[in-house]
């Protein structure tokens, strides 16, 4: 009898446990009854004995036992459901028909079902596949609005580069043409002095400025078109890539479409990549458009950033010859002065070993670029493996107009202009000698 009080305490807890299951598994019951998902979805529940637990369309079948229920077709639907999620460890689908809440007609239905062995239910859902095959096309038709959004803001922007371009060819073609005009008074005022000494050299004079001005207005115009030419390779290059996964995309949603495969997750997974890409595409723009904008003051910046914005302005065009870059940066240095320029130089020498990779056809072309900072000074070195430069022509290599390429590939200015800014504008020095397998450029700054 000692022992009573401890049996009845223990007999009370079990009776509040078994209150407790009883109100979680009835509030379970409801909360389940209550979600709706998608056009017709909603949730059912059967126990093991193939009783009817929870339905919100079929409340006067609860508590039922559904064992015998059968489709137009004659298959035991319930036993179908029970059987299946109890020998399948995770769930099951099933196929079958069913009427839609508030119909009596048959629609084709894929169900899921999920055994949850704690309590012996069998937990199922469905959804109507004509109400997929309409959610489908209605993200086709969204997928496909998108899309055209996308090719139009493409559209515009192409056109809008193109005006800034005409304008900006505009305005300096009229600087140019200024600038000749001054040159050509200052020419005529010492004419008239030369013309006062010798007559007999007014001809010969006028012919000389005549050639001298028709060759400068051809080499800079000359120049002005290649890099034009080069920037829009260069474009084209960094937008070949994009445009052909955009191309597979839209493929592999056709093809996906015509087999019925497609489902609201592939949809997803395929917009989200489109928009990556049409999204890097954009960033490209931005990124030519404000490499190529000169620098209007001196700012702090790091050599190793500046070198990294040359090579994602060129490593689609070097990609495309299969030119391999080597990079080697030991360490960094924040100098002060014109970084876009710095960085056009870089790229200016990358194009120069580009240019000489295609002349002498070089196979396993590749260019090193190595960055070294000691006592508070950076070395920069860009090496290819094209053979290196004749004797006769590294001591002409940085002089204007000179150049070993056919006029209509270079103008002789690239690394002229690349020496001026390393070394007047920044205080630098910019040189160039053979090694044992090319070229090697040497920046110290």
């Amino acid at each position: 009898m000692k022992h009573l009080p401890e049996l009845n305490w223990m007999i009370g807890n079990i009776e509040n446990l078994n209150k407790n299951i009883k109100f979680i598994k009835k509030a379970t019951t409801e909360y389940i009854s209550s979600i709706r998902f998608d056009k017709h979805g909603y949730f059912w529940i059967y126990n093991t004995n193939h009783i009817l637990i929870a339905d919100p369309f079929r409340e006067e079948f609860i508590r039922q036992n559904e064992a015998n229920l059968k489709t137009h077709t004659g298959e035991y639907l319930i036993r179908d459901f029970v059987s299946k999620a109890i020998s399948n460890n995770e769930a099951a689908f099933v196929e079958f028909s069913w009427p839609k809440p508030n119909e009596r007609t048959d629609s084709q239905k894929i169900g899921y079902v999920k055994y949850f062995e704690k309590w012996n239910w069998v937990i199922g859902a469905g959804l109507y596949i004509d109400d997929i095959q309409e959610s489908i096309l209605e993200n086709k038709r969204k997928l496909e609005n998108r899309i055209q959004k996308y090719i139009e803001y493409i559209i515009v922007i192409s056109i809008f580069i193109v005006f800034v371009i005409g304008i900006m060819s505009i305005i300096i073609s009229n600087k140019i043409s200024h600038t000749f005009r001054n040159y050509q008074k200052s020419v005529k005022v010492k004419e008239n002095i030369l013309e006062k000494l010798n007559k007999n050299l007014e001809e010969k004079v006028q012919k000389g400025i005549s050639e001298a001005q028709d060759k400068d207005r051809a080499m800079l115009h000359q120049s002005r078109l290649a890099r034009l030419g080069t920037m829009i390779s260069m474009i084209a290059h960094q937008w070949r890539q994009p445009l052909t996964e955009v191309s597979g995309i839209l493929m592999e949603l056709e093809t996906a479409t015509k087999f019925k495969k497609v489902d609201d997750l592939l949809i997803l997974e395929c917009t989200k990549e489109s928009d990556k890409l049409l999204s890097y595409m954009s960033n490209t723009i931005d990124d030519f458009r404000n490499f190529f904008k000169p620098d209007k003051k001196k700012d702090k910046f790091s050599i190793t950033t500046a070198c990294e914005k040359s090579l994602s302005i060129v490593e689609a065009t070097l990609k495309e010859l299969n030119i391999t870059v080597i990079k080697n940066f030991k360490n960094d240095l924040i100098v002060s002065g014109y970084s876009r320029e710095f960085s056009q130089v870089i790229l200016n020498i990358f194009l120069n070993c580009k240019d000489t990779f295609i002349d002498k056809k070089i196979l396993n072309a590749t260019i090193e670029i190595n960055i070294e900072v000691r006592n508070d000074q950076a070395k920069i070195s860009i090496e290819d493996n094209a053979g290196g430069i004749t004797e006769k022509n590294i001591d002409l290599i940085f002089e204007p107009y000179f150049t070993t390429k056919s006029s209509s590939k270079g103008t002789g200015l690239g690394l002229y202009m690349s020496k001026m800014i390393i070394e007047k504008n920044m205080h630098g020095k910019l040189n160039v000698r053979n090694s044992s397998k090319g070229a090697v450029f040497e920046i110290l700054i």
